[in-house]
């Protein structure tokens, strides 16, 4: 069975589970990968064969004493199972089948420059418009842009940024002079 069928499995299991779509559940599994992703230490002794199943359960544990009993439960079948190399995979699929159930979805905003409150909250108005869903926004400040904005909204990209309209254009005068040169 390949990763992304094992994790859509132990995400629908979650999900399915008697609060186990809950916002905390999702919060709590969330802190829980921030840490696993930034500490390289607990992330090798989480993935060794060495350290024994009850172990890998009391670390998880002390990194989330007050997580809902649901993702508690659910973490220690995951270990038990070994399937420890899944745990991000899960969440994503985890996340994608949250937002499908609340039609809300994630979106990533960059931008080469700081935007204010007021700023998002007028770009999520006019995001949820176009997407036709609630859309729950985090911005990026990536000065490489220059200017312009990009959004991501699921698997679906909407390029704005100084780069793309350079590009758009660029492909328009080189149409016209092709077509031109025939005429």
């Amino acid at each position: 069975m390949s990763q992304t069928a094992i994790a859509r499995r132990y995400a629908q299991a979650l999900i399915s589970a008697e609060g186990g779509d809950s916002p905390a559940v999702r919060s709590a599994y969330g802190e829980l990968l921030d840490i696993y992703r930034a500490e390289p230490a607990l992330r090798t002794a989480m993935m060794s064969p060495r350290i024994a199943t009850a172990e890998k359960e009391r670390v998880v544990r002390r990194l989330m004493p007050d997580a809902p009993p649901v993702l508690q439960s659910f973490l220690r079948l995951v270990l038990e199972r070994r399937r420890e190399a899944e745990i991000e995979a899960i969440y994503e699929e985890y996340c994608r089948m949250a937002d499908a159930r609340s039609g809300e979805a994630e979106a990533v905003v960059e931008t080469a420059v700081d935007l204010g409150g007021d700023d998002l909250e007028r770009m999520r108005a006019a995001l949820e418009r176009r997407f036709g869903q609630k859309l729950r926004l985090s911005h990026k400040l990536n000065p490489a842009l220059l200017g312009g904005v990009r959004v991501r909204v699921g698997d679906r990209l909407l390029d704005d940024t100084v780069a793309a309209r350079m590009r758009r254009v660029r492909r328009m005068l080189l149409s016209e002079s092709e077509l031109g040169g025939q005429a």
